[in-house]
């Protein structure tokens, strides 16, 4: 089921936020990537021709399993049927200067193969979601590493925040946020994001 929005959370860890120098969200940071940027384990990331400082970003995707609209954080788990793992990968400079220049961050994480994704599996079957370990590395070298427990707004919250203004459709995903460690990956580069008891998904980058 292709989703109609991926909708994507900033700055949910503190480590992350720290490394970015910035200051802890208040509320949710919010934005959108566009479904076309969605590839598998084993496709391509392909960097286009003059994007500069690409970076990964190991994340928790939720998948909503039914139309969801205004939900409370206490029924907020009962929309959501499966999860995966999401690497946000994102042009850092484009996004960073559009963060100096008040535009919108859209170009710097929505372009083609920017959106990999595990394929995902039933909730039911992954225990707690504040208590899963996720791990990035480039060439097999440990790049990011941490725990959804150090979330600065829990996946309940993050859901009743969201449906508050716009509705989830069933099929539609939530990413979660990354913790610190993001790093520049390169053409030639394998990476691999894993979340335990979720999956991973491993991609080559390669340049145009």
């Amino acid at each position: 089921m292709v989703p109609t929005k991926i909708v994507c959370i900033g700055w949910n860890y503190r480590s992350h936020v720290k490394e970015l120098e910035s200051e802890l969200p208040k509320e949710p940071t919010v934005f959108l990537k566009p479904p076309s940027c969605m590839i598998s384990d084993g496709d391509d990331i392909v960097i286009p021709a003059g994007v500069t400082n690409v970076q990964h970003e190991v994340e928790l995707a939720v998948v909503f399993g039914r139309r969801c609209k205004d939900v409370s954080e206490e029924d907020a788990l009962s929309c959501i049927s499966h999860v995966a793992v999401f690497n946000d990968v994102s042009a850092r400079d484009m996004q960073t200067e559009a963060r100096r220049t008040g535009n919108t961050w859209d170009l710097s994480k929505g372009m083609d193969t920017f959106g990999p994704m595990s394929k995902p599996v039933p909730v039911s079957g992954v225990g707690d979601l504040q208590n899963l370990e996720l791990t990035l590395t480039v060439n097999g070298e440990v790049r990011q590493s941490g725990n959804t427990a150090n979330m600065i707004f829990p996946v309940a919250r993050l859901i009743s925040y969201v449906t508050r203004f716009m509705t989830m459709e069933p099929g539609d995903i939530l990413i979660t946020g990354t913790p610190e460690g993001v790093s520049e990956i390169r053409p030639g580069e394998v990476v691999r994001a894993e979340i335990s008891g979720v999956g991973s998904v491993t991609n080559r980058v390669v340049g145009l």
